[in-house]
């Protein structure tokens, strides 16, 4: 299994325990994952083994088949943690994240940011979110709107500017009702995560 660390491959064992390291780190805290592999009955053009990533996220659960038993915001942080171990040698250019950020929130949410924030140096990210913590460490933000129009749903997208980034901001800390407070908190939020895109 390939991997960019100390340009050595990576074993089955070490690739599994990065995973489980970086699932943890992501609030999955009863994380068992492994990867499981079988010989195919012919060759494919996927090669001669099968392989399959078992998961299990709660105490007392066999692992299964990650496509078959993991949610949105699972399945999105798993990739999130197998482009963090991967990332180095992934020729991927563009990473989409949605539903990083379900079930997740404080801390957790915090975590997440700060990863795809390091993915983000060798990929270009496109994360969709509704939490403060992550959309503060974007560089770029932008606002979709659905509207109905003539019996047609529509959607558009708008850069924001930096007032319109704080009012957004603000928007995903109060909800509807902004206030100067939550519009100092913006303001703060995106002021740390500013430090913290410098370091």
């Amino acid at each position: 299994l390939p991997a960019a660390y100390d340009n050595r491959p990576l074993t089955f064992e070490e690739f599994e325990k990065k995973i489980i390291s970086q699932m943890k780190d992501l609030n999955i805290k009863n994380i068992d994952f492994e990867i499981s592999f079988d010989k195919s009955d012919k060759i494919s053009d996927d090669g001669f083994d099968d392989i399959d990533f078992l998961i299990s996220t709660n105490v007392g659960e066999e692992k299964k088949s990650l496509s078959q038993v993991a949610s949105g915001g699972e399945m999105s942080r798993f990739m999130l943690a197998f482009k963090s171990v991967i990332a180095d040698i992934d020729k991927v250019s563009t990473l989409v994240f949605d539903e990083i950020d379900t079930g997740i929130s404080g801390r957790t949410a915090q975590i997440v940011g700060e990863k795809l924030r390091d993915i983000s140096k060798k990929h270009q990210i496109l994360v969709i979110t509704h939490l403060p913590q992550i959309a503060a460490l974007a560089d770029e933000n932008f606002l979709i709107r659905k509207y109905v129009k003539d019996d047609s749903t529509y959607s558009n997208v708008l850069k924001l500017d930096d007032e319109g980034r704080i009012e957004e901001q603000a928007r995903l800390i109060g909800g509807v009702n902004i206030t100067d407070k939550t519009r100092s908190s913006a303001r703060e939020m995106i002021k740390q995560a500013q430090n913290i895109k410098e370091k």
